[in-house]
């Protein structure tokens, strides 16, 4: 272009970027056929130069800067301001047709329609951009906190560098909702969305070959080799992975009343989202949107697991709530699961960190929907009864969810009369000790579970330790399952108290690691002496507790002292844990040996926090709503409790705090009445979350 002085430079260069941008625009979102990656590739070859040229006109947005120059050394963590929920799976007509009957229950009287969308088999991923700027990129995580991948979805041409603020091609768009968008972007500075990052099934095939011609190894199916490219540390090669990436969810309220204008201002914004949705009035719709995208699944550009029926009007969507980590307001309606036949080879046995026995079928390797399969879980002895399963058989396979490999069908007619019939083994194949059948807590004979009865079985203790290690507990950085293993083999550790006693000394004399690795991995242990109480329950591996139930107990108790010490009836009144978890809590907090291993954990100089506990008119109240109230929705109740201090519940026992009770109120007054918890009715509940300044936004 000869000589440029800088002005006519930086002319030049807003110009090019506003025209590349608009080709993005016009190819992710309007598929304008007319736009092709010469065109494309000519404007940013051009760019690039200029900016080369003039260096002080680079600006993170630019499109020349989707890939970054350096690898990063890790990645960085992003608390997500809305926590990133899953979906619940439904896997028949009859399951939706519940889900469906659930809807209609909570939202009586309401006439409702349901949005149908593909469920992309890729990796959920969260979007934030501040004053149109893409500023941070993020993994799902544990829904709460994720991992910063910003560099990495940089380099995706589908996801924008910069918001189309001016909504630009608002022509293409219904006036009122662009009018409406418009107003709420006034002002606005933070906006997020969420969406699904993937490889097309020719990108993929694409790079196995040329994984294989370099000699590398190959990926089993899309969504692996997207979940590679995104985990890369060095996001040139992640570029080179050529993934894609769909908005489906508009975390931010730009005025959307459905969850198809999300979908619609997700474009106008210059998202791309795929356009095969269809919004529907009964359960009728959804199986056939179901039927019509399954029986054109393999010719879709990638891969699907399902279709995600959420209901459509937000208000209502957001009424229904939250139940464990799932809204209750829409299903992953599954295809049916990708089968395979093979040959059960043996059974052989695992032992848990908790005793428990379980079978495990060796199959000869399969391929299962692109997935090599070699083994199985069968669960417990009631399972392989129930399947009639012999070693030897020729069975069904199929992905549970296309992820879960499960044995369905035994096909006995292909029996050749040498297969033999499995037993389990009556001392625990590790420690030789006795093994016991016990009924599964709350079960008939058709739930037992054999237990070794050693508890200090080898194998029990290092899988206890492995579980103590892990992400969902005390998450110790390169204390991984192989390094655990020297250490337990060496005689360091034992018990998990052992782990916070250890000295640089310890760790350097073994196999593998030197000093500058054992002092790495005793400054990751001390870092970690301070934990939340969620992380140290869950690291206790009580029967029945995992992340969630811990959260919950944490949630409920406050501190470690006050869970220790609570009794049965106390424990089961918490919400969302039923009775069968609370005896097992109570049981493994009266056991004077586990007494004495959370002693010593704490002696040891392990500090667990108290959860913060909110002040307000209900703190330390277990409160249950029961009938129908004027002002507040049941979610907007539940919200006006914990904003008080409180616990929301959904049943009334000896430990309830307090009871609303609106009209048509029913069998939960009466018992309330019965235990003689105290009951307000709504306008004294107005006024106390109101005084204690939780009030709400009124309907």
């Amino acid at each position: 272009m000869g000589s440029l002085t800088l002005a006519e430079a930086k002319a030049r260069v807003q110009k090019l970027r506003r025209e590349i941008d608009d080709l993005r625009y016009r190819y992710h979102v309007l598929a304008d056929p007319a736009v092709t990656d010469e065109v494309y590739s000519s404007l940013t070859l051009e760019l690039r130069s200029l900016e080369e040229r003039f260096p002080a006109l680079v600006t993170s947005d630019s499109p020349t800067q989707r890939v970054g120059g350096t690898a990063l050394e890790k990645f960085g963590q992003v608390v997500h301001q809305v926590p990133m929920l899953s979906l619940n799976d439904a896997f028949s007509e009859d399951e939706v047709a519940a889900w469906g009957e659930r809807i209609t229950k909570l939202l009586p009287g309401k006439t409702v329609q349901y949005m149908c969308e593909l469920k992309f088999d890729g990796l959920a991923t969260s979007l934030v951009y501040e004053d149109g700027r893409l500023r941070h990129g993020a993994t799902r995580g544990d829904g709460r906190t994720g991992e910063d991948i910003t560099a990495n979805l940089r380099t995706i041409r589908a996801v924008p560098m910069q918001l189309n603020l001016e909504l630009a091609h608002a022509e293409t768009f219904d006036a009122a909702l662009v009018s409406r968008v418009r107003q709420a972007l006034r002002g606005l500075r933070r906006i997020e969305v969420r969406g699904e990052a993937l490889m097309s099934k020719v990108a993929f095939a694409r790079l196995n070959r040329a994984q294989e011609k370099a000699g590398g190894g190959t990926f089993a199916n899309p969504r692996n080799a997207a979940a590679g490219a995104l985990r890369q540390l060095d996001p040139r090669v992640t570029a080179s992975r050529k993934l894609d990436w769909y908005a489906y969810s508009l975390v931010t309220d730009l005025g959307q009343r459905t969850h198809e204008e999300e979908h619609r201002i997700c474009a106008l914004l210059g998202f791309q989202v795929y356009r095969e949705t269809r919004v529907v009035s009964d359960l009728a719709g959804v199986r056939a949107f179901h039927q019509e995208i399954a029986a054109v699944r393999e010719r879709l550009p990638f891969e699907v697991d399902g279709v995600v029926v959420q209901i459509n009007e937000t208000a209502a969507f957001r009424q229904l709530g939250v139940v464990g980590k799932a809204p209750r307001g829409a299903v992953a309606y599954k295809f049916a699961a990708r089968r395979a036949t093979t040959v059960v080879q043996d059974i052989i046995v695992q032992v848990g960190r908790t005793g428990t026995l379980t079978p495990v079928a060796v199959l000869a390797p399969v391929n299962v929907g692109g997935v090599t399969v070699t083994r199985s879980t069968l669960h417990n002895v009631d399972e392989i009864e129930r399947l009639g399963l012999k070693i030897g058989d020729t069975v069904v396979v199929q992905r549970a969810g296309d992820v879960i490999p499960q044995i369905v069908e035994v096909l006995s007619r292909l029996r050749r009369g040498n297969e033999r019939d499995f037993r389990m083994p009556s001392k625990c194949p590790n420690c030789g000790a006795k093994v016991e059948r016990r009924a599964i807590a709350g079960g008939t004979a058709a739930g037992t579970r054999f237990v070794c009865t050693n508890r200090t079985c080898s194998t029990q203790r290092l899988r206890r330790l492995r579980h103590v290690t892990s992400k969902g507990a005390f998450d110790i950085e390169g204390l991984g399952p192989k390094v655990l293993d020297k250490l337990v083999a060496a005689g360091v550790i034992a018990s998990a108290d052992d782990i916070f006693r250890m000295k640089s000394g310890d760790v350097a004399v073994l196999p593998g690691l030197g000093e500058k690795s054992a002092a790495n991995l005793i400054a990751a242990i001390a870092s970690r002496k301070v934990v939340s109480l969620p992380r140290f329950i869950n690291s206790l591996g009580i029967l029945h507790v995992g992340e969630q139930t811990a959260a919950d107990l944490a949630a409920h108790f406050g501190t470690l002292a006050e869970l220790r010490a609570a009794a049965l009836e106390e424990i089961d009144a918490v919400p969302n844990i039923g009775h069968v978890v609370a005896a097992s809590v109570e049981k493994f907090f009266r056991d004077r040996r586990n007494q004495r291993s959370v002693d010593r954990l704490l002696d040891a100089g392990v500090t667990v926090e108290a959860q913060q506990q909110r002040a307000g008119a209900l703190a330390g109240l277990t409160v249950v709503v029961t009938g129908t109230l004027e002002r507040f929705s049941r979610q907007q109740a539940k919200d006006a409790i914990r904003a008080a201090g409180g616990t929301p519940s959904e049943s009334v026992s000896k430990a309830t705090g307090m009871v609303v009770a609106g009209t048509k109120a029913g069998s939960k007054l009466v018992r309330a009445k019965l235990l003689g918890v105290r009951v307000l009715n709504e306008r004294e509940f107005a006024e106390l979350v109101d005084a204690a300044g939780g009030a709400l936004a009124k309907p």
